[in-house]
């Protein structure tokens, strides 16, 4: 078998049923398999994918174990050389999938492989990066006077519509060899939702594999449509998880440095939160004050039944 798909969900039962037969519309000349897991959804997502796409294995967690441990579940299930990680809310586009599966099989030095991604309207999508560094952060920190951000010097970027090796590429589309995904680990399960993907693909360079970013196929990612509510709770957890990606790849004294940086942007956060609406001021100050004890006390008050439910990460 070319490729196992693992898709993970929560709550986007319209968005996981078009984007499986999108799949099976466009993939017929790939050997493949779908795996979807479910983290405890209330709107029939299991029995959905079920009912409509019977040939799927549906792994229907009873709580949510978020997005890493999900994809590990997956991968785990796996019988394809390869696994393709994808998010529900994505179109698949005919070739895609075939030409991912050919880049991994030229290529024994490339760990990972992504592709373009286009929004609704045909735009390309910023899908590949650098990895994190101290510098982008001072550049884009928009509370710094602009004499400091220039003196920082610009960001490099990476042009999406052109095929290249990068740092990093975006995991709402990401393949990977599947003896690769388990020598280097599989998925971080510390990180519960967003960076983990950063985190892969940097391991994946460490291990000396290279990340391939293919332009000449794509998907279709219908941005932020898996991630518009809550998102409050999604940002608190991608400050957490900014700071353990900190915590684990930066060295001293740059890795003090950034949790003091985000520190600083935190409680910036909090005056203006001081200047809210009364109905939204208690519930911006308990999202900041979450962040602040995990920069400084490495404490997590959110646990599996509170915390963001991992599949919404668009």
């Amino acid at each position: 078998m070319d490729v196992s798909i693992a898709l993970i969900s929560y709550n986007t039962r319209a968005l996981l049923v078009a984007c499986l037969r999108s799949i099976d519309e466009t993939s017929a000349d790939i050997a493949y398999e779908v795996l979807v897991v479910d983290n405890a959804s209330s709107d029939g997502s299991a029995e959905a994918v079920r009912a409509a796409f019977p040939r799927a294995s549906v792994i229907a967690n009873a709580v949510n174990v978020g997005y890493a441990s999900a994809c590990n579940q997956a991968a785990a299930e796996a019988r394809g050389r390869h696994v393709l990680f994808l998010n529900s809310d994505t179109v698949m586009k005919p070739g895609t999938l075939r030409a991912m599966v050919a880049c991994l099989d030229a290529h024994p030095d490339v760990g990972a492989v992504s592709c373009l991604q286009r929004d609704e309207q045909g735009r390309a999508l910023q899908s590949c990066f650098p990895f994190p560094s101290i510098r982008d952060h001072v550049v884009h920190a928009d509370a710094l006077p602009r004499w400091i951000r220039d003196l920082a010097g610009p960001v490099p970027t990476m042009n999406a519509t052109r095929s290249q090796d990068v740092d990093w590429a975006n995991g709402a589309c990401l393949m990977l060899r599947r003896e690769v995904f388990e020598q280097v680990g599989g998925m971080d399960e510390r990180f519960f939702m967003y960076f983990e993907d950063v985190d892969l693909c940097r391991r994946l360079h460490r291990c000396g594999y290279r990340v391939r970013h293919i332009a000449d196929v794509e998907i279709v990612h219908l941005l932020g449509k898996s991630s518009e509510r809550a998102r409050r709770q999604l940002n608190v957890q991608w400050e957490l998880s900014r700071i353990r990606y900190v915590e684990k790849h930066f060295t001293q004294p740059w890795g003090l440095l950034m949790k003091g940086w985000i520190a600083g942007g935190v409680m910036r956060k909090l005056l203006l939160a001081g200047c809210s609406h009364a109905s939204e001021r208690r519930q911006e100050i308990r999202a900041m004050w979450t962040t602040l004890r995990r920069v400084w006390c490495g404490h997590d008050e959110t646990g599996p039944g509170t915390m963001t439910p991992a599949g919404l990460r668009g």
